[in-house]
């Protein structure tokens, strides 16, 4: 489990919707491919967006990986203080 706050200065919210700043899904995405070290992601299988991240709010990332014939299979659920906002399936490959 890893744990990123999102910081209210991180310069994508001065264009990510004016008046109403939430982080963009590729970047819930990125912290969750940070989390992973020691793998390089080949595919995303799924990803699926429940809530908004807003700055200030602090992620969980929680990652069970699962060893298969070629790859290693990914299943990550990103939460924040108010509840899910994110769940990924992803293929990975040593890196």
């Amino acid at each position: 489990m890893t744990t990123v706050f999102v910081d209210p200065a991180d310069p994508v919210f001065a264009g990510h919707y004016p008046g109403f700043p939430i982080m963009p899904g590729l970047f819930v995405l990125d912290h969750v491919r940070a989390a992973l070290t020691g793998y390089r992601v080949t595919a995303l299988d799924r990803a699926r967006f429940l809530r908004p991240v807003f700055p200030g709010d602090t992620l969980t990332v929680d990652a069970v990986l699962t060893a298969e014939e070629d790859h290693v299979l990914c299943t990550a659920k990103v939460s924040t203080g108010a509840g899910p906002v994110a769940e990924f399936k992803l293929r990975l490959v040593a890196s």
